[in-house]
């Protein structure tokens, strides 16, 4: 299943974001769950969409993790070019403008000479911030979708939460398994918790359409899922 495939499936234009992708997702998973949808009874619907949805996370943590390489290299090359301490700071337009009219330098020459150490200890005080600022924003804006190297996590489903959708044992199997010998009411629960790769077990708990599943990092007591 191809991208456009996947998007039409969850019946979006592939320009949606993420946020509308997973409500798409939790919404279709709840319609044509095999327990309500009686038209589709083999589960075969609920598994194209969930691996529709899968297909498209999958996609969009990669383009997260190309975009943070990217902009390393760029912000990399960028402090190479600026090269603090082995040129003067000149004032106004950059040779690369078209500034026409008089030459201000003249003016701000002696500012300019007088100030050297005040202005390129500002300007790497300025960046540096910038840069904490704008990585502390992201951590805060932007949900825990996955986490660099494995980590030990513990699992928990939530009964009362959880409707045996089955998306959570399609995805590690090896940690989840829904009571097939309850006919009443069955519920989904953690076999193993050690049965996957922590991103693997955050794939599983986020396809949930009901949040069933949380994740805790061991060490830290993190809360990884739900945020």
């Amino acid at each position: 299943m191809n991208n456009y495939q996947c998007y039409h499936v969850l019946g979006l234009e592939d320009s949606a974001t993420i946020k509308e992708v997973k409500a798409a997702y939790r919404r279709l998973a709840l319609q044509y769950h095999p327990d309500k949808d009686t038209s589709h009874q083999d589960g075969k619907k609920f598994k194209v969409i969930t691996e529709a949805y899968q297909t498209i996370r999958t996609d969009y943590k990669k383009s997260i993790g190309s975009n943070s390489a990217h902009r390393n290299y760029n912000n990399k090359s960028s402090n190479k070019e600026r090269d603090f301490g082995s040129r003067k700071y000149s004032w106004g337009a950059r040779p690369s403008d078209d500034a026409s009219g008089e030459d201000w330098s003249k003016y701000t020459r002696q500012t300019e000479n007088a100030y050297q150490d005040f202005w390129k200890y500002y300007e790497k005080t300025f960046w540096e911030y910038y840069e904490r600022v704008r990585a502390e924003a992201r951590v805060e804006t932007e949900p825990v979708i996955g986490v660099d190297r494995d980590i030990p996590v513990s699992v928990k489903v939530d009964p009362s939460r959880c409707i045996a959708c089955c998306s959570c044992e399609t995805i590690v199997p090896t940690v989840f398994r829904v009571e097939r010998n309850v006919r009443v009411n069955p519920k989904s629960r953690v076999i193993n918790e050690q049965g996957a790769r922590s991103e693997k077990i955050l794939d599983a708990a986020q396809t949930c359409p009901t949040k069933a599943i949380s994740v805790t990092d061991k060490e830290s007591l993190r809360r990884l899922y739900p945020w």
